[in-house]
């Protein structure tokens, strides 16, 4: 096994050129950050990025950090609630049209998950609105049939890895992620490692997306994001 030392070099030479680096030292958002969903719902609370998703929100509060790059390394630390709960986004061009979510990495209680977003821009607006119109009649989208899966254009996640997650909600949780051509690595707490291989990944990026769940609480700290 690497020292951490030895670790911290590889990384240093592999990924020079630093993108993001944020301690959230300041009471206010990084320059350059924005948030999307209910108003308030992030603070910087002793150091760290605190989101808080209410009950009633079907879709969560997000922050976005804007970033640039093909091949990335993205390090953080994140600390959820009991039922934990976390989605990192990396957004870019989409090869199905326009800007739009690539990868994700989640943590869904003791789960660690990579996967793809595919379709296009539209066939995801398309289904957002229909999963509002059937949320009001209290049912749920359906499963995707055959023959929408098989239309490149149907807007879809492929969960592309996943395995248990070894760490606990309630304890900071470093994240280190990889993504290079369409390979990713996503490693937690400097031991355990997730491998996978996507198809839209490798293309420009444009923005660092954190997620909280429904009803859930989420504190960041020390991101870092660079490129080769």
């Amino acid at each position: 096994m690497r020292s951490p030392l030895l670790i911290l070099a590889f990384c240093s030479s592999t990924f020079a050129g630093e993108l993001i680096h944020e301690d959230f030292t300041a009471v206010e958002l990084p320059k350059g950050w924005t948030t999307g969903g209910r108003a308030h719902s992030w603070t910087v609370v002793e150091g760290a990025l605190q989101g808080v998703c209410a009950k009633d929100d079907d879709h969560g509060p997000a922050v976005f950090a804007p970033l640039a790059g093909r091949d990335l390394a993205v390090s953080c630390k994140v600390k959820l609630d009991e039922k934990g709960n976390c989605l990192m986004l990396i957004d870019g061009e989409s090869a199905f049209g326009g800007s739009a979510h690539l990868l994700r990495v989640s943590i869904y209680g003791n789960t660690l998950a990579i996967a793809q977003d595919r379709g296009t821009p539209e066939s995801h607006i398309e289904q957002g609105k229909l999963r509002a119109a059937l949320a009001k009649e209290g049912r749920k989208v359906p499963p995707p049939t055959a023959e929408q899966l098989a239309d490149p254009k149907f807007y879809r996640v492929e969960r592309l890895a996943s395995a248990p997650l070894q760490a606990r909600p309630g304890e900071w949780i470093k994240l280190d992620v990889a993504l290079r051509s369409n390979q990713v690595t996503v490693t937690v707490n400097d031991s355990q490692k997730l491998d996978a291989k996507g198809t839209v990944f490798d293309v420009a990026k444009s923005r660092l997306v954190f997620l909280i769940g429904q009803g859930k609480k989420l504190q960041i700290d020390d991101v870092r994001v660079s490129t080769p």
